[in-house]
Protein backbone atom coordinates (compact mmCIF):
# COMPACT_ATOMS: atom_id res chain seq x y z
CA UNK A 1 0.00 0.00 0.00
CA UNK A 2 1.41 3.25 -0.59
CA UNK A 3 2.82 5.10 2.28
CA UNK A 4 1.08 8.26 1.88
CA UNK A 5 -2.29 6.19 2.58
CA UNK A 6 -3.49 6.72 5.79
CA UNK A 7 -6.79 4.91 5.66
CA UNK A 8 -8.18 2.75 2.66
CA UNK A 9 -11.50 0.71 3.19
CA UNK A 10 -13.43 0.04 -0.27
CA UNK A 11 -14.02 3.57 -2.43
CA UNK A 12 -12.56 5.41 0.44
CA UNK A 13 -8.82 6.22 0.17
CA UNK A 14 -7.41 9.22 3.22
CA UNK A 15 -3.86 10.44 2.82
CA UNK A 16 -2.29 11.46 5.83
CA UNK A 17 -1.74 14.50 4.24
CA UNK A 18 -4.97 15.09 4.21
CA UNK A 19 -5.43 14.37 8.47
CA UNK A 20 -2.22 16.39 9.07
CA UNK A 21 -4.19 19.26 7.31
CA UNK A 22 -7.30 18.99 9.48
CA UNK A 23 -5.02 19.02 12.52
CA UNK A 24 -3.59 22.15 11.36
CA UNK A 25 -7.14 23.79 10.85
CA UNK A 26 -7.84 22.28 13.95
CA UNK A 27 -5.19 23.81 16.13
CA UNK A 28 -5.55 27.16 13.96
CA UNK A 29 -8.94 27.50 15.12
CA UNK A 30 -8.42 26.34 19.13
CA UNK A 31 -5.19 29.12 19.30
CA UNK A 32 -7.01 32.04 17.83
CA UNK A 33 -10.22 31.27 19.38
CA UNK A 34 -8.14 31.09 22.96
CA UNK A 35 -6.69 34.48 22.23
CA UNK A 36 -9.27 36.15 21.04
CA UNK A 37 -11.84 35.09 23.95
CA UNK A 38 -9.08 35.76 26.48
CA UNK A 39 -8.61 39.52 25.14
CA UNK A 40 -12.71 40.10 25.78
CA UNK A 41 -13.67 38.82 22.26
CA UNK A 42 -16.60 36.94 21.50
CA UNK A 43 -16.15 33.09 20.03
CA UNK A 44 -18.39 33.84 17.64
CA UNK A 45 -16.66 35.82 15.94
CA UNK A 46 -13.46 33.56 15.82
CA UNK A 47 -15.83 30.32 15.14
CA UNK A 48 -17.56 32.10 12.04
CA UNK A 49 -14.24 33.42 10.66
CA UNK A 50 -12.09 30.23 9.71
CA UNK A 51 -15.43 28.87 7.75
CA UNK A 52 -15.87 31.77 5.84
CA UNK A 53 -11.96 31.83 5.43
CA UNK A 54 -12.13 28.96 3.89
CA UNK A 55 -15.12 29.64 1.64
CA UNK A 56 -13.38 32.57 0.34
CA UNK A 57 -9.75 31.41 0.59
CA UNK A 58 -10.69 28.09 -1.61
CA UNK A 59 -11.83 29.37 -4.53
CA UNK A 60 -9.49 32.65 -4.72
CA UNK A 61 -6.24 30.55 -4.37
CA UNK A 62 -7.51 27.66 -7.07
CA UNK A 63 -8.43 30.78 -9.43
CA UNK A 64 -5.07 32.20 -9.06
CA UNK A 65 -3.63 29.05 -9.82
CA UNK A 66 -5.49 28.65 -12.81
CA UNK A 67 -4.10 32.24 -14.09
CA UNK A 68 -1.04 30.83 -13.78
CA UNK A 69 -1.35 27.25 -14.55
CA UNK A 70 -4.24 27.49 -17.68
CA UNK A 71 -2.53 24.87 -19.22
CA UNK A 72 -4.14 22.41 -16.68
CA UNK A 73 -7.59 23.12 -16.89
CA UNK A 74 -10.08 22.57 -19.50
CA UNK A 75 -11.18 26.49 -18.53
CA UNK A 76 -11.93 28.52 -15.45
CA UNK A 77 -15.31 27.25 -14.45
CA UNK A 78 -13.67 23.43 -14.60
CA UNK A 79 -11.02 24.86 -12.11
CA UNK A 80 -13.75 26.21 -9.68
CA UNK A 81 -15.75 23.21 -9.44
CA UNK A 82 -13.50 20.28 -10.22
CA UNK A 83 -10.90 20.12 -7.64
CA UNK A 84 -10.01 16.42 -8.73
CA UNK A 85 -6.59 17.64 -10.17
CA UNK A 86 -4.71 21.01 -9.95
CA UNK A 87 -3.10 22.60 -7.17
CA UNK A 88 -3.58 26.12 -5.40
CA UNK A 89 -2.14 29.94 -4.63
CA UNK A 90 -1.73 29.86 -1.28
CA UNK A 91 -1.03 34.30 -1.57
CA UNK A 92 -4.97 34.26 -2.66
CA UNK A 93 -5.87 33.28 1.08
CA UNK A 94 -4.86 37.04 2.14
CA UNK A 95 -7.10 38.21 0.34
CA UNK A 96 -9.93 35.59 1.23
CA UNK A 97 -8.79 35.94 5.44
CA UNK A 98 -9.44 39.81 4.68
CA UNK A 99 -12.72 39.30 3.15
CA UNK A 100 -13.83 37.30 5.94
CA UNK A 101 -12.81 39.10 8.55
CA UNK A 102 -14.39 41.66 7.51
CA UNK A 103 -17.90 40.26 6.75
CA UNK A 104 -17.46 38.98 10.72
CA UNK A 105 -17.08 42.43 11.82
CA UNK A 106 -19.85 44.53 9.32
CA UNK A 107 -22.09 41.44 11.11
CA UNK A 108 -21.35 42.92 14.71
CA UNK A 109 -19.46 39.82 15.72
CA UNK A 110 -16.11 41.48 16.55
CA UNK A 111 -15.19 45.01 17.54
CA UNK A 112 -12.81 45.84 14.84
CA UNK A 113 -11.54 43.66 11.64
CA UNK A 114 -7.68 44.72 13.02
CA UNK A 115 -8.40 43.11 16.48
CA UNK A 116 -10.15 39.39 14.38
CA UNK A 117 -7.15 39.18 12.53
CA UNK A 118 -4.76 39.67 15.33
CA UNK A 119 -6.10 36.57 16.82
CA UNK A 120 -5.82 34.98 13.97
CA UNK A 121 -2.85 35.64 13.23
CA UNK A 122 -0.79 33.36 15.47
CA UNK A 123 -3.36 30.49 14.55
CA UNK A 124 -2.65 31.09 10.35
CA UNK A 125 0.99 30.33 11.49
CA UNK A 126 0.32 27.34 12.96
CA UNK A 127 -2.44 26.29 10.38
CA UNK A 128 0.92 27.05 7.42
CA UNK A 129 3.26 24.99 9.45
CA UNK A 130 1.00 21.50 9.52
CA UNK A 131 -0.05 22.71 5.84
CA UNK A 132 3.94 22.69 4.76
CA UNK A 133 4.44 19.51 7.26
CA UNK A 134 2.00 17.32 5.09
CA UNK A 135 3.79 17.75 1.89
CA UNK A 136 6.51 15.71 3.36
CA UNK A 137 3.79 12.22 3.25
CA UNK A 138 3.36 13.46 -0.13
CA UNK A 139 5.07 14.27 -3.79
CA UNK A 140 5.48 17.94 -3.40
CA UNK A 141 8.13 19.10 -1.20
CA UNK A 142 10.11 19.79 -3.90
CA UNK A 143 12.98 21.67 -4.61
CA UNK A 144 15.59 22.74 -7.50
CA UNK A 145 18.63 22.34 -4.74
CA UNK A 146 19.87 18.39 -4.74
CA UNK A 147 22.44 16.80 -2.13
CA UNK A 148 25.16 14.61 -3.10
CA UNK A 149 26.92 13.78 -0.51
CA UNK A 150 25.17 10.97 1.52
CA UNK A 151 25.51 13.23 5.64
CA UNK A 152 22.86 15.71 3.86
CA UNK A 153 20.22 13.23 2.38
CA UNK A 154 18.05 13.66 5.59
CA UNK A 155 15.82 16.11 7.27
CA UNK A 156 15.36 18.68 8.09
CA UNK A 157 17.79 19.58 5.41
CA UNK A 158 16.83 17.27 2.48
CA UNK A 159 13.87 14.84 1.60
CA UNK A 160 13.48 12.90 -0.99
CA UNK A 161 11.63 12.83 -4.05
CA UNK A 162 10.89 10.16 -7.02
CA UNK A 163 11.94 11.70 -10.41
CA UNK A 164 10.30 11.00 -13.66
CA UNK A 165 12.78 7.53 -14.59
CA UNK A 166 11.68 6.16 -11.18
CA UNK A 167 15.13 7.02 -9.07
CA UNK A 168 14.80 8.96 -5.94
CA UNK A 169 16.74 12.52 -5.53
CA UNK A 170 17.16 13.82 -2.03
CA UNK A 171 16.38 17.69 -2.65
CA UNK A 172 15.99 20.38 -0.50
CA UNK A 173 13.32 20.24 2.02
CA UNK A 174 11.56 23.47 1.32
CA UNK A 175 8.62 22.91 2.81
CA UNK A 176 9.77 20.88 6.42
CA UNK A 177 12.16 24.16 6.42
CA UNK A 178 9.34 26.00 6.34
CA UNK A 179 7.38 23.72 8.91
CA UNK A 180 9.99 24.49 11.46
CA UNK A 181 10.68 28.59 10.58
CA UNK A 182 6.57 28.99 11.13
CA UNK A 183 6.33 27.16 14.14
CA UNK A 184 9.07 29.83 16.01
CA UNK A 185 6.91 32.40 13.91
CA UNK A 186 3.87 30.74 15.70
CA UNK A 187 5.52 30.91 19.15
CA UNK A 188 6.64 34.63 18.80
CA UNK A 189 3.80 35.75 17.39
CA UNK A 190 2.01 35.02 20.70
CA UNK A 191 4.11 36.53 22.76
CA UNK A 192 3.75 39.35 20.41
CA UNK A 193 0.50 39.32 20.68
CA UNK A 194 0.45 39.15 24.27
CA UNK A 195 1.99 42.15 25.11
CA UNK A 196 0.34 44.21 22.48
CA UNK A 197 -2.10 45.98 25.20
CA UNK A 198 1.28 47.32 26.51
CA UNK A 199 2.76 48.37 23.45
CA UNK A 200 0.40 51.08 21.51
CA UNK A 201 1.17 53.30 18.72
CA UNK A 202 1.16 56.72 19.47
CA UNK A 203 -2.32 57.26 17.61
CA UNK A 204 -3.37 54.90 20.40
CA UNK A 205 -4.37 52.32 18.12
CA UNK A 206 -3.35 48.28 19.23
CA UNK A 207 -5.72 47.00 17.04
CA UNK A 208 -3.98 45.39 13.12
CA UNK A 209 -0.23 45.34 14.32
CA UNK A 210 -0.13 41.47 14.86
CA UNK A 211 -1.74 40.69 11.86
CA UNK A 212 0.70 43.13 10.11
CA UNK A 213 3.87 41.35 11.67
CA UNK A 214 2.44 38.19 10.57
CA UNK A 215 2.09 39.30 6.83
CA UNK A 216 5.47 40.81 7.09
CA UNK A 217 7.48 37.61 8.66
CA UNK A 218 5.92 35.59 6.48
CA UNK A 219 6.29 37.21 3.32
CA UNK A 220 9.82 37.54 3.94
CA UNK A 221 10.06 33.39 4.15
CA UNK A 222 8.32 32.90 1.21
CA UNK A 223 10.45 35.56 -0.74
CA UNK A 224 13.14 33.26 0.43
CA UNK A 225 11.61 29.80 0.14
CA UNK A 226 9.31 29.77 -2.76
CA UNK A 227 12.68 30.74 -4.70
CA UNK A 228 14.14 27.80 -4.03
CA UNK A 229 10.61 25.32 -5.81
CA UNK A 230 11.30 24.08 -9.65
CA UNK A 231 7.15 24.44 -9.09
CA UNK A 232 6.48 27.75 -8.23
CA UNK A 233 3.77 29.44 -10.19
CA UNK A 234 4.21 32.87 -12.40
CA UNK A 235 2.30 35.18 -13.92
CA UNK A 236 1.85 34.36 -17.86
CA UNK A 237 3.82 37.04 -18.59
CA UNK A 238 6.73 36.69 -16.15
CA UNK A 239 8.36 33.48 -15.71
CA UNK A 240 11.61 35.10 -13.79
CA UNK A 241 9.69 36.41 -9.62
CA UNK A 242 6.93 33.93 -8.80
CA UNK A 243 4.03 35.48 -7.47
CA UNK A 244 4.63 34.45 -3.85
CA UNK A 245 7.75 36.49 -4.58
CA UNK A 246 5.70 39.37 -5.90
CA UNK A 247 2.95 39.25 -3.57
CA UNK A 248 5.13 39.16 -0.28
CA UNK A 249 7.66 42.16 -1.88
CA UNK A 250 4.71 44.37 -2.15
CA UNK A 251 3.49 43.27 1.16
CA UNK A 252 6.53 43.98 2.81
CA UNK A 253 6.83 47.06 1.53
CA UNK A 254 3.41 48.05 2.00
CA UNK A 255 3.94 47.74 5.55
CA UNK A 256 6.83 49.55 5.96
CA UNK A 257 5.11 52.18 4.13
CA UNK A 258 2.33 52.38 6.62
CA UNK A 259 4.76 52.58 9.59
CA UNK A 260 6.79 55.25 7.98
CA UNK A 261 3.50 57.60 7.57
CA UNK A 262 2.57 56.84 11.13
CA UNK A 263 5.90 57.23 12.72
CA UNK A 264 6.59 60.40 10.54
CA UNK A 265 3.62 61.71 12.28
CA UNK A 266 3.88 60.43 15.45
CA UNK A 267 7.97 62.02 16.06
CA UNK A 268 8.25 64.17 12.74
CA UNK A 269 10.52 63.55 9.86
CA UNK A 270 13.85 62.51 11.96
CA UNK A 271 17.43 61.44 10.51
CA UNK A 272 16.94 57.51 11.72
CA UNK A 273 13.81 57.31 9.30
CA UNK A 274 16.29 58.05 6.62
CA UNK A 275 18.76 55.74 7.65
CA UNK A 276 16.00 53.34 8.37
CA UNK A 277 14.62 53.67 4.76
CA UNK A 278 18.35 53.33 3.49
CA UNK A 279 19.41 50.10 5.09
CA UNK A 280 15.48 48.59 3.33
CA UNK A 281 16.97 49.64 0.28
CA UNK A 282 20.31 48.23 0.07
CA UNK A 283 18.71 44.48 1.67
CA UNK A 284 16.08 44.76 -0.82
CA UNK A 285 18.76 45.01 -3.44
CA UNK A 286 20.93 42.76 -1.85
CA UNK A 287 17.86 40.13 -1.83
CA UNK A 288 17.23 41.29 -5.69
CA UNK A 289 20.62 40.82 -6.55
CA UNK A 290 21.14 37.04 -5.13
CA UNK A 291 17.65 36.14 -6.92
CA UNK A 292 18.90 37.30 -10.36
CA UNK A 293 22.11 35.40 -10.03
CA UNK A 294 20.71 32.36 -8.37
CA UNK A 295 18.80 32.24 -11.74
CA UNK A 296 21.68 32.82 -13.97
CA UNK A 297 24.24 30.33 -11.69
CA UNK A 298 22.32 27.84 -10.40
CA UNK A 299 25.20 25.83 -8.73
CA UNK A 300 26.01 29.26 -6.34
CA UNK A 301 22.65 28.75 -4.72
CA UNK A 302 24.68 28.25 -1.28
CA UNK A 303 25.95 31.78 -1.50
CA UNK A 304 22.90 33.04 -3.27
CA UNK A 305 20.36 31.95 -0.53
CA UNK A 306 22.63 32.88 2.87
CA UNK A 307 22.94 36.39 0.99
CA UNK A 308 18.92 36.37 0.44
CA UNK A 309 17.95 35.03 3.39
CA UNK A 310 19.81 37.77 5.25
CA UNK A 311 18.73 40.17 3.13
CA UNK A 312 15.00 39.63 3.94
CA UNK A 313 15.88 38.74 7.68
CA UNK A 314 17.22 42.44 7.92
CA UNK A 315 14.36 44.19 6.18
CA UNK A 316 11.75 42.36 8.87
CA UNK A 317 14.17 43.62 11.19
CA UNK A 318 14.21 47.25 9.82
CA UNK A 319 10.59 47.52 9.28
CA UNK A 320 9.90 46.45 13.04
CA UNK A 321 12.09 49.31 13.98
CA UNK A 322 9.65 51.59 12.09
CA UNK A 323 7.07 50.07 14.05
CA UNK A 324 8.59 50.84 17.49
CA UNK A 325 9.42 54.66 16.00
CA UNK A 326 5.19 54.89 16.10
CA UNK A 327 4.98 53.32 19.94
CA UNK A 328 4.30 55.62 22.61
CA UNK A 329 5.80 53.34 25.10
CA UNK A 330 8.82 50.67 24.15
CA UNK A 331 8.65 47.66 26.18
CA UNK A 332 11.71 44.97 26.56
CA UNK A 333 11.63 41.59 24.86
CA UNK A 334 8.72 42.62 22.36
Amino acid sequence: MNASIAIYSGSVVIYWSSIIIGFGLAACLCLSLALFTANGGRAAGMLLLLPLALLFSIPLCRALHWYCHMEQYTGFFSALTDYSSGSYCLPGALLGVWLAALLVHKLGFASSTGALLDAFAPGAALAIAFIRLSAIFGSTCRSKITFSSPLLRHLPLASAVTNSSGGVDYRFATFFVQFIIMLLLTLWLVKFYGRRAGFPMRSGSRDGNVARMFLLSYSAVEIVLDSTRYDSSFFPFNSFISIAQVVGALCVLGILIYYSVHAVKARGLRFYHFALWFGFLLTLGAAGASEYMVQRHGSWYLGCYTVMGLGCYLMVLLVYQMYLRCCAKRNKGV
